[in-house]
């Protein structure tokens, strides 16, 4: 009898695409919800709500901390922007805009709107754009008005601010800033373009390749939850509603905005780059007037490959252009070109807005047929023999642009998530560490978007209010209660439940969705994106089913559904909306699933044990394992006579796992022979593990036995 150790089980991680039978021994075959920590197994921690009762599907999320020190959360949905007050979420989705009824001169006090039935009786709205000077027709202003008469804005204070009045055309979009509220403008996001957020200089810019770019206005240099998302101010000569200018991404780069696949006057130019000129600090830029030759905005359309602009993003002094099909490198060389660019790959390129991200060492990405990392040099690909295969046939080809990479900077980790199988929606990630170079998979509860931030979770217990023993508690190591400092991952899931189709006048308000909706009596739904009743829209409620149909059910105001929602004054029902049921989650947190137990496991199949020719007994293995308080972990010993037939687990139980508690057991006892061993490690518990090492007591047997053919 001999002790077969197995060590350094962290170093390489799991691999999919080689047999295991020619895997190093230290190397896993199969696996999921764990990492590799410290050169050995960790599981996943879980995850559990934060910030409740989003009014909408979160479809992006995006931490901010202002110029003023404050920290922001914002939520993106299809129609809505949302941001989390830091008790409850505050709807900054952009106000409806009006137009001029006839030209104005710089010095009138009566401006007259086509339709100023969505304006206040008081309020500020601006017109025009920097992008023409001052005096001139169009020129930027901010009007403050106090009355309104029918569709006439009455008593206006013409440049205010540190604008100048000056004339304005008939037509031209009037747009309502600051506190102004004229009811929300709904966006034409869709769930496979997403957002695209970016900080230029303290301003957060956004969009979605379907309307102008947001911006999220700023005062004295802050933002406030009491002023609404509106039109990146200077977009061309107009904005919010007066534009057919977007572009799929933008970014910031040195002072610059870069846009990046555009449609101009509703023709689309997919290779097309322009860049805005420089902005000052905490300001929009004041051009994008590529014609202008005062000024530094330009354009350049990447025509040497065929394919169409997906994303982009900075490295360093570089900015990295992704098409479908090719990389290129943008550089800044000042004037008179202001940017040059480069071919970096003529062959590998980008499958999704939003599957890139930077990380110490360049830039991490999902291809079309691997995982890579550049640094803008060169272009390596990471899963060749390991997760290639493995992750593309299990990607949902029908859903390939939904796929999103996250980065976990406290953890060194890059995410890339996919639809899995048949799913639809991101279910699956594969974690990369970059400083170890492993590789693990972890599943993901059908997520748009994920990003990095500070989202504290303050209640709970506190070191004083444990008086167990360290190794009984059950929560994970090194976690704390009280962390407002630290930066986890936060997972979007918009979870929607059907499409909307009607909605009645009545009390209450009974809502028609196209398909079955699946609610249960009392679960807590949102309602975003409907036309006509806009009353309902980004608002929670409790639906009641009982007394509906699969496709009908009441809005309550209450849980015990005592209190309806008396939609008898509401406008009627025009068109479209979404029920959905929304879940932001924090990771790393406790060991659970939002409360349901996880499971997680670390499979290696193939071990030879020495002698891949002779058979072999197996009577204990001794697994080096932590685990949190006082519970088991199931064990499994599996048996092949060659390479070729299925394995076998746990022979002598009936396949029953063998529960293995480290503070009580040294080593786990079997009867296990065959040619070839595995050995399988899961938890289905409340519980937190973590494994080094594990021995196996094998005694020869000879070269008896057989082969398969």
């Amino acid at each position: 009898m001999q002790l077969i150790p197995i060590n350094d089980l962290g170093r390489v991680g799991i691999i999919r695409d080689t047999p295991p039978y020619q895997l190093p021994p230290n190397v896993w075959s199969n696996g999921n919800n764990v990492r590799f920590l410290d050169n050995g197994v960790k599981k996943c921690a879980g995850y559990e709500e934060v910030f409740a009762t989003l009014p909408f599907g979160p479809y992006y999320i995006f931490p901010f901390l202002d110029n003023g020190g404050t920290y922001h959360w914002l939520a993106f949905g299809i129609s809505n922007i949302a941001v989390w007050s830091g008790s409850a979420w505050v709807d900054i989705t952009r106000q409806n805009t009006g137009t001029l009824s006839g030209t104005i001169n710089d010095s009138v006090t009566t401006i007259t709107l086509a339709d100023a039935s969505n304006f206040p009786a008081s309020g500020t709205i601006a017109l025009g754009t920097n992008a023409i000077a001052d005096g001139v027709s169009n020129g930027y202003e901010t009007i403050t008005y106090s009355g309104k008469s029918t569709n006439d804005l009455t008593g206006c204070s013409r440049g205010t601010g540190t604008t100048t009045a000056a004339e304005h055309t008939t037509a031209y979009p009037v747009v309502p800033i600051s506190t102004t509220a004229t009811g929300d403008s709904l966006y034409n996001t869709t769930v496979t373009q997403n957002w695209r957020v970016t900080l230029l200089n303290g301003l957060l810019v956004a969009t979605n390749g379907y309307d102008v770019p947001q911006m999220w206005p700023l005062a004295s240099g802050v933002p406030s939850t009491t002023i609404p998302m509106r039109g990146l101010e200077n977009w061309g000569s107009r904005t919010d509603s007066g534009s057919t200018d977007y572009c799929k991404s933008i970014s910031a780069f040195r002072t610059f905005l870069v846009g990046l696949n555009w449609q101009v006057g509703g023709v689309e130019y997919p290779n097309l780059v322009k860049w805005s000129t420089e902005a000052t600090a905490l300001s929009a830029p004041a051009s994008w007037d590529e014609s202008d030759a005062t000024l530094d905005a330009g354009e350049y359309q990447l025509t040497d490959t065929p394919g169409k602009i997906i994303d982009g993003l900075p490295y360093g002094d570089s900015f990295l252009i992704y098409k479908e099909d090719s990389i290129y490198i943008m550089n800044y060389v000042g004037t008179p070109y202001i940017f040059s660019f480069k071919l970096l790959s003529p062959t590998i390129g980008l499958l999704a807005k939003n599957a890139v991200a930077e990380y110490e060492g360049g830039h991490f990405f999902i291809g079309n047929s691997d995982c890579y990392i550049t640094n803008g040099q060169q272009v390596t690909p990471l899963l060749p023999n390991k997760l290639r295969r493995e992750m593309f046939s299990d990607l949902n080809g029908d859903n390939y642009e939904k796929v999103f990479v996250a980065a976990d900077y406290g953890r060194n980790e890059m995410l890339a998530c996919y639809p899995s199988g048949v799913s639809a929606i991101p279910n699956k990630a594969l974690i990369w560490n970059w400083k170890d170079n492993t590789f693990s998979l972890r599943s993901i509860p059908d997520l748009y978007h994920i990003n990095s931030g500070i989202a504290a979770i303050t209640t709970g217990t506190t070191w004083n209010d444990h008086t167990e023993e360290w190794n009984l508690g059950a929560g994970i190591w090194g976690t704390g209660n009280y962390d407002n400092v630290l930066k986890n991952m936060v997972f979007a899931k918009p979870d929607n439940k059907a499409s909307i189709s009607g909605a009645t006048v009545a009390n209450p308000v009974v809502v028609t969705t196209s398909s079955a909706h699946g609610l249960a009596d009392s679960d807590l739904v949102s309602i975003s994106g409907v036309v006509g009743m806009t009353e309902i829209n980004a608002q929670t409620y409790y639906a009641k089913v009982t007394g509906y149909s699969t496709t009908t059910f009441a809005l309550y105001s209450d849980s015990a559904l005592s209190s309806t929602v008396d939609g008898s004054g509401y406008t009627a029902y025009g068109s479209g909306g979404y029920v959905d049921m929304p879940k932001l989650y924090r990771d790393d947190r406790g060991n659970q699933e939002d409360g349901t137990n996880m499971t997680a496991y670390i499979e290696r199949t193939g071990y030879d044990l020495g002698d891949p020719s002779s058979q072999k007994f197996v009577s204990a293995i001794w697994p080096k394992l932590e685990v949190t308080g006082d519970n088991n972990i199931n064990v499994y010993i599996g048996t092949q006579m060659s390479t070729e037939e299925g394995i076998t687990w746990n022979a002598d139980t009936g396949g029953t796992p063998y529960l293995f508690n480290p503070n009580s057991q040294s080593k786990v006892s079997c009867r296990a022979t065959g040619k070839f061993f595995g050995v399988k490690f899961e938890s289905t518990s409340d519980i937190d593990w973590k494994l080094h090492g594990v021995e196996f007591e094998v005694t020869p047997r000879g070269r008896r036995g057989k082969r398969a053919y």
